[in-house]
């Protein structure tokens, strides 16, 4: 009986030993991935916030690494990004900058020379499953229903040297035709676009904090002539919607909602050359919901 209880023992012992270790990176600004355990060794790639990893094997070689004005204390680990289905990447990370706790990947738009990270984000890029390097100037995104970009945090992660990156935000407002549950919304007509506001910065280096509007700033509307509007539902909605306004003497009233269509982000970044360049990611924001 006790030789029985040794082997079970010993196999839970190794089943433990076995388990999968699973960690994310917590790092803001990526984790290297290197070929060996060493600050001086390749660089294999760089792994984004939120990628998860499974650690295959501890090097006990410590490592303290400054973190701003805190010492981050931890070791080099050997780790397999399981991400890859077709070519699992590994290599070695600093393990002070894992976490334990699932973290939900940043919603990211590559450039060439930067990439915008939006935390808490949820949204999809419209046309685009990837962005190439060499992207227009505009990039269109949808937000999830649920979903808002407004009292975020932007991060801008720089491919190379800059001088300055600024950040802008502008909304549009459309009009949209609500019933109890449907709605037509009149994406296709006229709009109020809001002027470009500067982003505020927080302490970090690259971090902006996206504007949240108020009522006010979301009912605005441009001055539209009734019966215009009117024929715009009706051309646009069909007669069932046009039916719900037509006896409304203005917009903004019973079944006719203005409300935020479209949030825009423009960033201007300048090369150490002092060239500028602009881009500009416009969210689509789902109305009536």
């Amino acid at each position: 009986m006790t030789r029985y209880i040794y082997i079970l023992v010993a196999l839970m012992v190794f089943n433990v030993a076995k388990a999968q270790e699973i960690r994310y990176v917590n790092a803001d600004n990526g984790l290297f991935l290197r070929d060996t355990p060493s600050q001086d060794s390749k660089r294999i790639d760089k792994l984004v916030y939120g990628t998860e990893l499974e650690i295959t094997e501890r090097t006990n070689l410590k490592l303290d690494v400054k973190d701003d004005n805190d010492i981050i204390s931890g070791e080099w680990v050997k780790v397999t990004c399981n991400e890859d289905l077709h070519n699992k990447r590994t290599g070695y990370v600093f393990n002070g900058f894992l976490s334990e706790h699932k973290i939900e990947k940043r919603f990211s738009v590559d450039f060439e020379d930067f990439t915008m990270e939006f935390d808490g984000v949820q949204a999809q890029i419209i046309g685009n499953e990837q962005i190439s390097t060499h992207a227009d100037n505009a990039i269109d995104a949808i937000l999830e229903i649920g979903e808002t970009v407004q009292g975020k945090t932007i991060r801008i992660r720089h491919h190379s040297k800059y001088k300055r990156i600024k950040v802008y935000q502008k909304h549009e407002n459309s009009i949209s035709i609500q019933a109890e549950g449907p709605h037509c919304d009149l994406l296709d007509w006229k709009h109020f676009y809001s002027a470009w506001e500067p982003l505020k910065t927080s302490k970090k280096k690259g971090v902006f904090e996206t504007i949240t509007y108020n009522d006010k700033a979301k009912s605005k509307f441009i001055k539209v002539d009734g019966s215009e509007f009117k024929n715009a539902v009706k051309e646009h909605c069909g007669d069932v919607w046009y039916d719900m306004i037509k006896d409304e003497k203005k917009i903004n009233k019973g079944a006719s909602a203005i409300g935020i269509s479209k949030i825009y982000f423009k960033v201007i970044f300048t090369t150490m050359y002092d060239e500028d360049i602009e881009k500009i990611i416009a969210f689509d924001v789902p109305m009536g919901c």
